[in-house]
């Protein structure tokens, strides 16, 4: 998958599919540097995740990449969702406004957004999520907590 610009990848409306992200090759292997991702939860918490990371893409050179991940019902076919793409991209074009600096971002149409997350991302990347801080685990820790046991450094930002 490329690593191309914010518009482009919006107006291509990219659909993950196993096929296209099974060739994905480590981060080593191909002379990249590392890049700071963020995983979209909510409009709150990802504003608050692309803070720290945009701070710390600074620093490495780069810009963030956000990732959002839409899981598309088994009853509709992977290329129709039920939510259409244009209102997901108008979402991360809004995130995107609020950045203090550029970002990529890229929408992830599938079935099991965990199971693509662990396809789309090269090894060893840096995660950052943002969410509310609870007593109870959330769907922002568990998330983490996966990503962490797939050897994923992650940073938990708290958006309140």
């Amino acid at each position: 998958m490329d690593e191309s610009g914010y518009a482009e990848d919006l107006s291509e409306r990219r659909i993950a599919r196993s096929a296209e992200i099974a060739n994905h090759t480590p981060l080593h292997n191909q002379g990249r540097r590392l890049q700071v991702k963020v995983l979209y939860t909510t409009h709150a918490g990802t504003v608050a995740a692309l803070k720290v990371a945009t701070r710390l893409a600074a620093n490495l050179g780069d810009r963030p990449k956000v990732l959002m991940l839409y899981a598309v019902p088994y009853t509709l076919p992977l290329e129709k969702p039920g939510v259409p793409t244009g209102f997901l991209e108008e979402r991360i074009r809004a995130l995107a406004e609020e950045a203090p600096m550029d970002v990529t971002a890229q929408v992830y149409l599938c079935r099991e957004p965990r199971r693509s997350l662990r396809e789309i991302l090269r090894p060893h990347s840096l995660i950052v999520i943002g969410g509310r801080k609870r007593w109870w685990p959330t769907r922002e820790h568990r998330w983490a907590r996966m990503l962490r046991k797939d050897g994923h450094e992650v940073i938990l930002v708290d958006c309140d």
